[in-house]
């Protein structure tokens, strides 16, 4: 399965499709330089896959790349980046 990636204006997402539906996503807002990742989901069927692992993942680098701050408003998102403080330290928004 493959992550794409969508964004307009100011708001993007990562996500999965499997037979032409939606099956996962981490969704974003983007605002000077700030990526407030504010929703990971992932369809009940395809939880325990590490799918929003991948998300993360793919979101992560994404940041990196563009030199942007993430802010962790999604639970998800904020336990992993606590789960590894020194490894997400470039990119974790400290307000």
């Amino acid at each position: 399965m493959e992550i794409q990636k969508r964004i307009d204006d100011n708001r993007g997402s990562f996500f999965i499709e499997k037979d032409g539906r939606q099956v996962a996503e981490l969704d974003f807002v983007i605002k000077e330089n700030i990526l407030d990742a504010v929703h990971t989901g992932v369809r009940p069927e395809l939880e325990g896959q590490g799918i929003a692992s991948r998300l993360f993942d793919e979101m992560v680098n994404f940041a990196r790349e563009k030199g942007y701050k993430v802010k962790p408003t999604c639970p998800y998102i904020d336990v992993k980046f606590k789960r590894d403080p020194d490894g997400f330290s470039d990119v974790v928004y400290k307000p």
